[in-house]
């Protein structure tokens, strides 16, 4: 299913709807919000769609497990700034795999929900369990199939360096994601939040987390699989409005996006697929950007191999 391009309007739902607390989580730090406002959403929504006329534009909740909702206050949400929506508007949710049925998927179906983005973070059952997921990989993979037949656009988000994850699980992830193949795909490889569960695994020296260089290697990874595939990546990182002072660690960077598009690019240019001298003005800003040590490498036509990274 083709995406297109869609203004999005965000509005946050964090912890609301979710089944458990996930060893990593902190919605309220990670999304800067606080308890959801009905009206204000409204009032928001009107003003949105007012701006915007005459575009494809879809209201998204994130944060939360949208269908964990009772349908009563599915009901009142959907219904409330549903009546706010013009012609060319639809909604967009984010919710847990455990949380997908066919009443469930029914009934979203009724209220113009278009998009359902499922918070997979990991395919593989141990990681799924480290983690506090509370699910097993063929529950979410049944999960996708549901949203599938029932015709709504798919996306995933992936969390690489969850607790027990490794170069295996890592691979087993990428192989059953182009076996999904949902319409996007969102990373977000995994920080450590002050005050949760994973930041006493961290700081008792249970758990390490990914560097810097490795989380941006693997999200590149998984960026030449899915442009071979069609799938297309939606975002990398977590949300930049979380404060600096919530990271107790962790492959966070406020453009960390950037340098993943940073170290595309130098594998394209490390293979020849991309010649130096073609080199469009944006391609060599982003190569000037964040530090990138191969600038002048290319500038002097010196050859560039397969262990280039955007950072030392």
């Amino acid at each position: 299913m083709k995406l297109d391009k869609s203004l999005i309007y965000p509005l946050f739902i964090p912890m609301q709807g979710c089944p458990g607390r996930c060893v990593y989580c902190d919605q309220s730090k990670i999304s800067g919000a606080g308890a959801f406002d009905l009206e204000a959403a409204r009032d928001e929504v009107r003003a949105f769609i007012r701006r915007n006329p005459a575009r494809d534009k879809e209201v998204a909740f994130y944060g939360g497990s949208f269908t964990a909702f009772s349908e009563a206050e599915r009901e009142l949400i959907l219904g409330k700034i549903g009546e706010e929506l013009d012609e060319y508007s639809s909604f967009r949710i984010s919710t847990h795999p455990l949380f997908i049925s066919d009443d469930i998927l029914e009934h979203c179906a009724r209220h113009r929900v278009r998009t359902i983005e499922l918070g997979i973070q990991d395919w593989h059952d141990a990681v799924l369990e480290a983690s506090g997921r509370g699910y097993s990989s063929e529950q979410a993979r049944l999960a996708c199939q549901q949203i599938r037949e029932h015709g709504f656009r798919l996306g995933i988000q992936l969390m690489p360096g969850l607790p027990g994850s490794n170069a295996s699980t890592t691979t087993q992830n990428q192989e059953i994601l182009l076996m999904i193949k949902p319409d996007y795909l969102r990373l977000y490889p995994l920080v450590v939040i002050k005050d949760t569960p994973l930041a006493i695994q961290y700081q008792s020296g249970r758990y390490t987390p990914l560097s810097l260089k490795e989380a941006i290697r693997i999200c590149a990874d998984y960026a030449e699989l899915c442009r071979e595939t069609g799938i297309k990546i939606i975002k990398y990182g977590i949300p930049s409005n979380i404060a600096d002072s919530e990271v107790l660690c962790g492959p966070y960077h406020p453009a960390f996006g950037e340098l993943v598009k940073q170290e595309i690019l130098i594998r394209e240019i490390c293979r020849n697929t991309q010649p130096k001298a073609n080199l469009e003005p944006k391609q060599l800003q982003l190569l000037r950007a964040h530090g990138c040590r191969f600038l002048e490498e290319i500038k002097h036509g010196n050859c560039l191999d397969e262990k280039c990274s955007t950072i030392s």
